[in-house]
């Protein structure tokens, strides 16, 4: 067993170490990455008021008539860019199972680069596409789409992104749990090393004691070489802070709060709160820490996306007061952990 630590430290003291290291990292980087193309909301709309129906306006301007619509469907997406890559032109398209389809997009939450419709073909089976070049996608942003169809012959779509640098979409229903930051793969492999590159300079101190003034060249080489994994580590470790989540259940309200905070590659780092209403009915918010303070409603199954922002320090977490209510409840106050400035 020792005669092993002796090479794998030998090994990694010497050019072999860094090369396979080197190697590791770069086949990281050029392999496939998925990001997160979030269903908020799937669902078929209805006033659910007895009655009321759903109508929109027809015929000619000079002779204008109610159409009733009796099948409707809603879809709210999210494209957020969980990546650490910078996507620059980047397309996205999405294609439905209907001719009548409303399509309505935001400004990415960072970047607020107005995205550039370029218009599109729908393949078969399905019936109408759009598609949208993204001027500037950075890591960590994240884009708000809604459509509404019209009779869609069953509630599945497509969508697809291209120019991305080899990321793909993976599609999630609802917000996503939080999960462990690939970083912590990255850590991992680096104490691993942290701890032979140990091995290996007690290894060469005892030879130095018995070669006294012969290795000291040697030794120097290594002490530098464990300074700068450890810069990396520490580096890796500053950079990740896993995302927070909390679920709200007061005064009616049925809301998911999630705050991250990340480190850009400028150094910079943003923070992003937001809040999902899983809940039937619209509810009332209020918060200072996270929001401006101001009340604000969110509709049942929307998402409502603040407290982004950019600072040169650390972000540091804290408990955030927010007052939620229904329109038939009163105001109830709670705290929920998120990321805010220094």
């Amino acid at each position: 067993m020792l005669e092993i630590a002796k090479l794998v430290a030998s090994f990694l003291t010497g050019g072999l170490g860094g090369a396979l290291l080197t190697e590791w990292f770069r086949r990281r980087r050029s392999r496939v990455h998925a990001i997160p193309l979030i269903e908020r909301v799937n669902r078929q709309v209805s006033p659910e008021l007895q009655g009321f129906t759903l109508a929109r306006i027809g015929g000619t301007s000079a002779n204008r008539e109610l159409e009733e619509v009796k099948n409707l469907r809603e879809y709210q997406l999210t494209v957020r860019n969980t990546s650490s890559a910078h996507l620059q032109d980047a397309e996205v398209q999405f294609e439905f199972p209907a001719d009548d389809v409303e399509a309505w997009v935001s400004r990415p939450a960072l970047s607020k680069t107005a995205l550039i419709d370029v218009g599109a073909t729908a393949t078969t089976p399905w019936r109408k596409a759009f598609r949208w070049r993204i001027p500037h996608f950075p890591a960590g942003d994240s884009v708000e789409f809604t459509f509404r169809a019209v009779d869609p012959s069953s509630e599945t779509y497509e969508a697809a992104l291209y120019h991305s640098e080899g990321i793909v979409f993976a599609r999630v229903v609802g917000e996503p749990r939080p999960k462990r930051d690939s970083s912590l793969l990255e850590l991992g492999v680096t104490g691993l090393t942290l701890a032979l590159v140990a091995a290996g300079l007690l290894y060469s101190w005892q030879g130095s004691r018995r070669n006294e003034g012969r290795d000291e060249k040697r030794l120097a080489e290594l002490v530098t070489q464990s300074a700068a994994l450890v810069k990396q580590t520490a580096a890796l470790a500053q950079a990740f802070k896993p995302e927070k989540l909390t679920t709200i259940k007061l005064a009616g309200c049925n809301l998911r709060v999630t705050s991250s905070s990340e480190q850009m590659h400028s150094g910079l780092w943003y923070t992003q709160t937001s809040i999902f209403n899983l809940g039937s009915q619209e509810c009332f918010i209020r918060s200072g820490k996270m929001f401006s303070g101001e009340p604000f409603t969110v509709k049942p199954g929307r998402v409502e996306g603040a407290g982004v922002g950019f600072s040169e320090g650390e972000p540091k977490s804290a408990d955030a007061e927010i007052s939620v209510h229904t329109a038939k409840a009163s105001p109830t106050a709670t705290t929920a952990p998120v990321y805010v400035a220094p």
